[in-house]
C-alpha cells in the first residue's frame, strides 16, 4: 500500500514590517506589498453603464501611476453567511429580526494587493529609493480611490495576518480560523469536509475570450431586464452551493519597450512561415500593435482565477455552474488546471509573483480589466437614524432617509412623495416606515381614508379619531394667543373662510381676498388690547368672527367702493354658525392632548364623499399638525396625507399647502402624500408645483400598469432613463424562494434611487393588515387577552399549533367568536 507522502505548506513570507505608519508585507524573495479594504464603487442592478466604465477608467489610472514593476492584484471574496438577528427592545422590531434568522445571504469583501517586484540577480539588494517611490505611488493611489468613493483603508498587521489565514482555510465567515491539514489532488485540494477547485478563466494555449469585450455587458431577458447593463462576472452572484469563492484577479506590468521589442520580434517569426496558425497570430499581434500605437494603451500581462470552496457534495454543482457560465460568455476556462496547489498559492495576498508563464497571458490594459468584476452590494449605511428594508437577496438592509442625505446634499427637503396602483404595498410600506418612526423621537399624524393604520395605532395606544355625525372632528382654529399671531395663521385663516365661501374647486378674487384679510385682521385688533395686553381667547371662534365679519365687511364696501356679495358670503357661511349644519366643527376646541400625543391617526372616510367637509376637515387637521410642529421643537414630526390629499389639491388652497411644505423643512418635520391613480398627479398643477416639487424622496412601488404612460410620469417625476430601468425590475427578479410575502419598493432620494424589499414577521403583517377578516380575528385575540402584543403573540401561537394557512385559520376565529385555546370545536375538518 502506498503511503501519502505529507510535506509542510511553506509560506511565501518573509514578514510584516512599516514604513510611515503604514503595514508592508514581504515576500519570501524581496518583493513586497500593501493590501486595501475598498468597496466596489458599482451597485448590483444599479442600471448605470457609465459607472462600469468610470471604474474601469480609475483602474486604467492606477495602472498609469504604478507602472512598470508591480503586480496589481484585486480580490472579490464571495462571503455565504446566515443572518443574525440584530438585538432590538421592541416587540415587533424583535420578531422582525427573529422573521429573517438564519436565512442565507451572500456578502462581498473586496481587497486591492500592489506588490512590487524586486529586480533580482545572483543576490538580493535592498533599495530605499524603491521603497519610498512605492510608497509615494500608494499615497497618490489611495487619495484616486478616496475621490471616487471607493473608501480604501489600508490593512495594519493583525488584518493582514488575519485575511491570509483566512484565504489558508477558506474561512470567512466566522471570526474564527482553524487551518486543517490540506490534501492536494489534480483536481482539487481538500481541506477536512470541505473542497476548494481553482479554475483558471484563460487557457493561455489558445486564449479562448469574446472577440469584443467592454466594462459591462447588457443582459437580455423578458423579466424586466432588457438592455440592462451588468457586470462581466455578473453570475458570481448566482453560483449555488459554495461557501466561498475568491476571484482572483492579477495584471503584471512589464518593461513597455522590451515587451513590444519582443512582440514584433514574435510576429515576424511567425510571419516567416506560411501556415494558418501563424497567420492568425500575426492578426493578433498586428491587432494588439495597433491598440498599442494609436489609443496608447499600456500592455499588461493578466491572470484569472477562482478558488471555490464547498461542502464534498456540492463542489461540482458550482464549479459546473461557473464554467457553464463562462461558456455562456465566449469564455472557454482552462481545462488544463492541473496545478491547483500553485494556482491556490497565488491566490494568496501578495503572491502573485510565484505564477509561471504559462499562467500569464499579454493583452492590453483596458481589455484586461474588462474582466475586473466591479459591483458591490447593498449595505447599512452610517447613521444614528435608520429605517430597515430588505436588500434583493431578502435580508435586512438599514438606509437614512433623512439625516444622512440632508447632510451630504443628497436632498434638500425631508418631504416625500408614494405612487403605487392598488394592491402594490403602500399601506405596508407605510405601515413598516411609521412603525420604525415610533422608535425614534417622532410625532406622527395621519390622515387616512380606508382604515389602512388602525392596527399600528392600536398597537402604539395611539390616538384613532374618525368622523361620525354624532362626534365631527372638531378645532377652533380662531382661538389663538397674540404671540400666535403671525403671516402665516393669518394666511390659514384666508384660505380656511375662502374654502368655507367657495368650496374647494372655487377661485377667490384679488379683492375678495383682500377683503377677508382685512377682516380678520381688524377682527384679531379688536380682541388684543395693546394697552392692558389681556388676551379674551375665549371669546375667539367662527361664531364671533362670523358676526363681526357681518358688520365688518358693509364698511369696509363703503369705504373702499368695492364690490363683494356679502349676501352670499353669509348665506354660505351661516351653516358653520351657531345652529347651523356643521356649528360645531369651527368653534370647539380640539382635543388638547392631541399636542402631546405622539401617534394620531385621523379617519375620515365617512365625509370623503362631503365635497363640503372633505376639504374643511382635512385643512383643520393640517393646522393641528402645524400647531404640534411649531411647539413641539424637540420632536421629529411627519404628516401622512393618504388618499385625502385629494381633498387639499386645488388652486385656492394651493399657497397653503405649499407654505406647509417649505416651513415642515424648519420644525425638523416632514411631510408624506400618497396616492394609487395615475390621474391624480398627471396634469395636477398644485401636486406639480407644491407637493412634488418640494418631495426630495420619492417611493415608487410596482408601475407596471403605468408603463405605456411612463413617459408623461418619467417627466413629471424627472426620472432618468437610467432610473427607469431600475424601477421596471420591480418584483421581476428571480428572488422569491424561501421568502415571505413581500413587495418591492423603488426609492429615490434626490437624483439617484435603488429597490429595496418590504417584507415582514407574520406579526407585523397582522398588525398592518386591511384585510377586515384578518382585523377581525385578530381583535378577537386582543379582547381576550388584554393587550395588543399579547393577542398577536396567542394568535400566532394558536395558527402555528393548528397547522392551518392564515386564510382558515382566521375563517374559523371569526366564525367562533373564540380564539382557538377556547374553543372546543377548533379543528373540525369542515373548515379546512
Amino acid at each position: 500500500m502506498q503511503r501519502e507522502r505529507k510535506t509542510a505548506f511553506k509560506m511565501p513570507y518573509a514578514g510584516i514590517d512599516t514604513y510611515n505608519g503604514l503595514h508592508i508585507l514581504y515576500g519570501e524573495k524581496g518583493d513586497f506589498s500593501m493590501i486595501l479594504h475598498i468597496d466596489n464603487p458599482v451597485l448590483q442592478y444599479g442600471a448605470d453603464p457609465d459607472a462600469y466604465t468610470a471604474y474601469q477608467s480609475l483602474l486604467l489610472n492606477i495602472i498609469k501611476i504604478l507602472g512598470e514593476g508591480h503586480i496589481i492584484q484585486k480580490q472579490d471574496v464571495f462571503i455565504r453567511r446566515q443572518y443574525k438577528a440584530v438585538p432590538a427592545g421592541e416587540f415587533l422590531q424583535q420578531k422582525y429580526h427573529a422573521h429573517f434568522e438564519g436565512r442565507e445571504y451572500t456578502d462581498i469583501r473586496t481587497y486591492l494587493v500592489i506588490t512590487r517586484q524586486v529586480k533580482r540577480g545572483a543576490f538580493y539588494t535592498f533599495d530605499k529609493k524603491v521603497l519610498a517611490d512605492f510608497f509615494q505611488n500608494m499615497a497618490k493611489l489611495s487619495d484616486l480611490l478616496a475621490s471616487a468613493g471607493l473608501n480604501p483603508r489600508f490593512l495594519n498587521e493583525a488584518e493582514i495576518n488575519r485575511y491570509v489565514s483566512k484565504v489558508l482555510s477558506m474561512e470567512f465567515a466566522s471570526t474564527y480560523t482553524a487551518l486543517n491539514n490540506m490534501r492536494c489532488g489534480d483536481e482539487q485540494l481538500n481541506l477536512g469536509n470541505l473542497a476548494i477547485r481553482s479554475i483558471s478563466l484563460v487557457n493561455t494555449d489558445s486564449v479562448d475570450l469574446p472577440e469584443k469585450v467592454g466594462p459591462y455587458i447588457e443582459k437580455q431577458d423578458n423579466k424586466g431586464m432588457r438592455d440592462f447593463p451588468v457586470d462581466n462576472l455578473s453570475f458570481l452572484h448566482e453560483v449555488p452551493g459554495y461557501r466561498v469563492i475568491i476571484y482572483n484577479q492579477l495584471l503584471e506590468i512589464p518593461a513597455q519597450q522590451l515587451t513590444l521589442n519582443k512582440l514584433e520580434l514574435k510576429r515576424k517569426r511567425h510571419s516567416g512561415v506560411p501556415d494558418p496558425a501563424n497567420l492568425i497570430c500575426v492578426e493578433d499581434i498586428d491587432m494588439l500593435l495597433v491598440d498599442v500605437a494609436r489609443e496608447n494603451q499600456m500592455l499588461v500581462n493578466a491572470h484569472y482565477s477562482m478558488v471555490v470552496c464547498a461542502e464534498n457534495e456540492q463542489i461540482r454543482k458550482a464549479v459546473n455552474y461557473i464554467e457553464a457560465a463562462l461558456f455562456q460568455q465566449g469564455i472557454i476556462p482552462s481545462r488544463n488546471a492541473y496545478n491547483q496547489l500553485e494556482l491556490f498559492r497565488c491566490a494568496l495576498p501578495g503572491n502573485g509573483v510565484e505564477l509561471k508563464k504559462y499562467d500569464w497571458f499579454l493583452t492590453t490594459a483596458d481589455a484586461a480589466l474588462c474582466f475586473f468584476f466591479k459591483e458591490s452590494l447593498l449595505k447599512d449605511e452610517p447613521s444614528d437614524f435608520l429605517v430597515r428594508f430588505t436588500d434583493r437577496q431578502g435580508v435586512p438592509v438599514a438606509i437614512d432617509l433623512s439625516d444622512l442625505p440632508m447632510r451630504t446634499g443628497r436632498i434638500n427637503a425631508r418631504n416625500r412623495f408614494c405612487l403605487g396602483p392598488s394592491g402594490a404595498g403602500k399601506s405596508f410600506l407605510i405601515n413598516s416606515l411609521v412603525e420604525q418612526y415610533m422608535l425614534y423621537n417622532m410625532d406622527v399624524v395621519i390622515v387616512d381614508t380606508g382604515h389602512s393604520y388602525s392596527g399600528l395605532c392600536a398597537y402604539y395606544q395611539g390616538k384613532y379619531i374618525t368622523w361620525s355625525d354624532s362626534k365631527p372632528i372638531t378645532m377652533n382654529p380662531f382661538a389663538i394667543a397674540e404671540s400666535e399671531y403671525n403671516i402665516e395663521k393669518k394666511d390659514f385663516l384666508c384660505t380656511l373662510i375662502s374654502l368655507l365661501w367657495k368650496g374647494a374647486d372655487g377661485t377667490v378674487s384679488t379683492v375678495e381676498r383682500d377683503v377677508i384679510a382685512n377682516v380678520i385682521s381688524a377682527y384679531y385688533s379688536q380682541y388684543f388690547t395693546a394697552e392692558t395686553g389681556q388676551e379674551l381667547i375665549s371669546h375667539l371662534d367662527f361664531n364671533s368672527f362670523y358676526e363681526f365679519a357681518l358688520k365688518k365687511i358693509p364698511q369696509i364696501k363703503n369705504e373702499e367702493q368695492i364690490p363683494f356679495d356679502l349676501d352670499e358670503f353669509r348665506y354660505v357661511l351661516k351653516k358653520f354658525y351657531r345652529g347651523g349644519e356643521f356649528d360645531s366643527i369651527l368653534n370647539e376646541p380640539a382635543d388638547q392632548s392631541l399636542f402631546s400625543e405622539r401617534f394620531i391617526v385621523y379617519e375620515i372616510d365617512n365625509v370623503k364623499e362631503n365635497k363640503i367637509l372633505f376639504p374643511i376637515v382635512t385643512l383643520i387637521i393640517m393646522d393641528v399638525f402645524i400647531q404640534k410642529m411649531r411647539h413641539r421643537t424637540s420632536q421629529r414630526k411627519a404628516l401622512i396625507i393618504e388618499e385625502a390629499w385629494k381633498a387639499i389639491a386645488s388652486p385656492l388652497m394651493a399657497g397653503y399647502i405649499l407654505y406647509l411644505y417649505k416651513t415642515v423643512r424648519k420644525f425638523w418635520g416632514e411631510a408624506i402624500v400618497v396616492t394609487q391613480e395615475l390621474a391624480d398627479i398627471i396634469g395636477n398643477a398644485v401636486v406639480k408645483d407644491s407637493i412634488l416639487s418640494n418631495s426630495d424622496t420619492i417611493f415608487l412601488l410596482d408601475q407596471s400598469k403605468f408603463k405605456e404612460n411612463y413617459k408623461e410620469i418619467a417627466k413629471l417625476l424627472s426620472i432618468t432613463e437610467t432610473e427607469q430601468k431600475k424601477i421596471f425590475t420591480i418584483n421581476k427578479l428571480d428572488n422569491k424562494d424561501g421568502r415571505g410575502r413581500f413587495k418591492e419598493v423603488y426609492i429615490r432620494r434626490g437624483a439617484v434611487g435603488e429597490v429595496y424589499g418590504v417584507e415582514n414577521s407574520i406579526y407585523q403583517y397582522l398588525t398592518y393588515t386591511t384585510e377586515k377578516p384578518e382585523k377581525a380575528a385578530v381583535e378577537v385575540y386582543i379582547k381576550t387577552y388584554g393587550t395588543y402584543q399579547s393577542g398577536l403573540e396567542a394568535f400566532v401561537s394558536d395558527m402555528q399549533q393548528s397547522g392551518l394557512p392564515l386564510d382558515v385559520f382566521v375563517r374559523k376565529v371569526n366564525s367562533e367568536g373564540l380564539p382557538a385555546a377556547d374553543s372546543t370545536e377548533y379543528f373540525k375538518p369542515d373548515f379546512v
